[in-house]
């Protein structure tokens, strides 16, 4: 094995979500996030997260995971990897440490987890590892500076970022950016969310503008939906409020715990007596409350979702409340989001939505001018655009090439292909990482052969229907307790072939008593059905499930 750097991604590349990636160097591997991909059309999964084969086969090398912030499609997956490798030393803010925590169970971990700061520098023994921080849209957001010794080279990785030269949030560190640059990046890795977006992402301050306005103009309740991360638009939610002489409400349990992890980390002091709770709601002014709630990405089982459906316990919506939207939805979501602003529009709220001239959400992620300033500020010999689906890739690496980078520079990867570096000189390799997904489903791990395999009977089911023979067996006797049961669903109506289930009922207990001398002749029992008994059956076959209950 050669002793070249090698970089790649086990999530993050041609898709949104599961950010992961990977440096190795000789018997050293760090880690740059680990996070969750969800899955809003699938009930089977609620999540995909990283294939973690490689890293278990390498797990001696592992020096550490670096978490770049606490956005669940980064940190979502970390639970899962230290179920598979425990102790592996974790490094991030201490405002992403403090959300990764609650997802931790018990002590686990603890000891081995680390907060870093602007001036922190982790050393391995093939990597020295710097921060910068960025502008976000949670706080305690970092890029990274990666410096691999041997070699003398220098990788920049930017974390999700923005520029924003406002009051509202942290800023991105211009001045490390620079210095680096001068002193020469080698490989630069950059957030490509936005690519495809013209112009500068717009400023928090121009949503908080729009955002007073309308909680001003308002006659009734105003309702706040925001991911909760977004704790910068909460905090000024909180000023406007107490500007009006309104008080606001969190409704939904991610809200609540953003709460928490806030007091924890000392972002700022928070002044309770600006919150009510949700029992209060009825017996307060329509005009003075503000109730923050879950819900902008259409989320079934989230508070706006049932408020549309008017099946929230404590209060419904009214004519004369105003919906904000804070938030895009995301592809996947669009169609929710739809169906429940139409409800919500029905019940006679008013709907405010993102786009136009009504600025009521700004992106956390850089547009295309951004990205040209990051390129410019870092000015790397070689590029690597992340986090992005293939076409966010490549719009980044075409805007790269515009700047004159050389286009042999630019790699468009996928997950599990190696960039290697001999030296300073990077390449493209020729072996590949597995990179099969894992899947999630109630937080548990759900294999992807146990999902391919349910995928195929839902396939089968949807075309043919289900039909259920149960079986009652003697063991004692050795014999059928009684004639089987069949049940159809989705294949033939039962009572307008009840002679032709009486003779699949006799047949099933002819081919069981002359296969009873069998070992396994309850094996064999649903080959018999679908073969033999439904052969001459000429539409689309059923699925077949038989049970077999002995006494």
């Amino acid at each position: 094995m050669n002793n070249n750097l090698k970089i790649f991604a086990l999530g993050g590349l041609h898709e949104v979500g599961k950010n992961c990636y990977v440096l190795e160097k000789n018997e050293d591997i760090i880690i740059v996030d680990c996070g969750v991909k969800f899955i809003n059309d699938n009930s089977l999964a609620d999540g995909a997260i990283p294939d973690f084969s490689y890293l278990y086969e390498k797990k001696q090398k592992i020096k550490g995971l670096f978490v770049t912030h606490g956005h669940e499609d980064h940190i979502g997956g970390i639970s899962y990897l230290l179920q598979l490798i425990p102790n592996i030393p974790i490094y991030g803010s201490e405002f992403s440490i403090s959300l990764l925590k609650q997802k931790l169970k018990g002590e686990e971990n603890k000891e081995r987890i680390t907060i870093f700061r602007d001036d922190t520098v982790i050393r391995t023994g093939e990597f020295r590892v710097n921060f910068f921080r960025v502008t976000h849209s949670i706080p305690g957001s970092f890029g990274l500076i990666i410096e691999v010794l041997q070699d003398n080279t220098r990788i920049v990785v930017t974390g999700d970022f923005k520029f924003d030269w406002t009051e509202i949030g942290e800023k991105t560190d211009l001045f490390k950016l620079v210095e680096y640059g001068k002193k020469g990046v080698d490989l630069l890795l950059s957030d490509s969310t936005n690519a495809e977006i013209e112009g500068n992402t717009p400023s928090e301050t121009k949503v908080i503008k729009r955002l007073r306005n309308i909680i001003v103009e308002a006659s009734g309740r105003v309702v706040i939906t925001s991911f909760a991360s977004n704790v910068y638009r909460l905090k000024e939610i909180i000023k406007i409020a107490e500007e009006n002489e309104r008080k606001i409400v969190l409704l939904g349990s991610s809200l609540l715990k953003m709460i928490k992890v806030i007091n924890k980390a000392s972002l700022w002091k928070i002044d309770s007596s600006v919150f009510l709770k949700a029992s209060a709601i009825s017996k307060t002014p329509n005009n003075k409350l503000i109730i923050f709630c879950t819900g902008s990405q259409g989320e079934e089982k989230a508070v706006l979702s049932r408020l549309a459906h008017q099946n929230y316990p404590d209060w419904k919506i009214e004519s004369g409340d105003s919906i904000i939207l804070t938030s895009s939805p995301i592809m996947d979501n669009k169609l929710n989001v739809e169906i429940i602003n139409n409800k919500l529009f029905e019940l006679g709220a008013k709907i405010y939505e993102n786009g136009g001239e009504n600025l009521i959400h700004a992106s956390g992620h850089a547009c295309q001018e951004d990205l040209r300033l990051m390129l410019k500020l870092v000015n790397p010999t070689y590029f690597m655009p992340f986090h992005g689906d293939f076409r966010m890739l490549k719009k980044h690496g075409h805007l790269a090439k515009e700047m004159g980078m050389p286009e042999k520079n630019i790699f468009v990867c996928q997950n599990g292909e190696v960039i290697e570096a001999q030296g300073k000189e990077f390449f493209l390799s020729k072996s590949k990482v597995l990179v099969r997904p894992n899947y999630i489903f109630d937080q548990k791990l759900l294999p992807v052969k146990e999902l391919e395999s349910s995928m195929l009977i839902r396939e089968k089911m949807s075309k043919g229907g289900l039909i259920l023979i149960l079986i009652f067996y003697d063991k004692k006797k050795k014999q059928l307790a009684e004639l089987p049961y069949v049940f159809t669903y989705g294949f033939i109506n039962m009572k307008k072939h009840v002679s032709l289930i009486d003779d699949w009922k006799n047949r099933i207990s002819e081919k069981i008593k002359n296969s009873e001398k069998q070992l396994h002749w309850e094996k064999e029992l649903k080959n018999y059905i679908e073969n033999e008994l439904l052969n001459d059956w000429k539409k689309e076959k059923p699925y077949v499930l038989s049970l077999v209950e002995y006494n």
